[in-house]
């Protein structure tokens, strides 16, 4: 009786080829389509990621000159304030 083990033709499947090479197939193409769209969302978050660290630096530097701003318009406040002391 012939080891079945080594031989490489001997059968693995009871399910036919055809049936097979379909159900691999598919299986094939969920995966790769899951894969894509894995893909396209890392993409995604990774842009939307660079984006905001953008966007922040940009608030931050917006937020400095703002208060660089703020404190000139105190400052001449100030100086307004005391020239009006003086008048008086």
């Amino acid at each position: 009786m012939p080891d079945h083990r080594d031989d490489t033709n001997a059968k693995r499947f009871k399910s036919p080829a055809r049936k097979l090479v379909q159900f691999f197939e598919k299986s094939r193409n969920q995966w790769k389509a899951k894969y894509q769209q894995s893909k396209t969302k890392v993409k995604r978050l990774e842009n939307n990621s660079r984006y905001l660290k953008k966007r922040n630096t940009q608030l931050k530097e917006k937020v400095k000159a703002l208060e660089s701003e703020l404190n000139q318009i105190r400052a001449t406040e100030k100086q307004l304030q005391q020239l009006v002391k003086k008048k008086r």
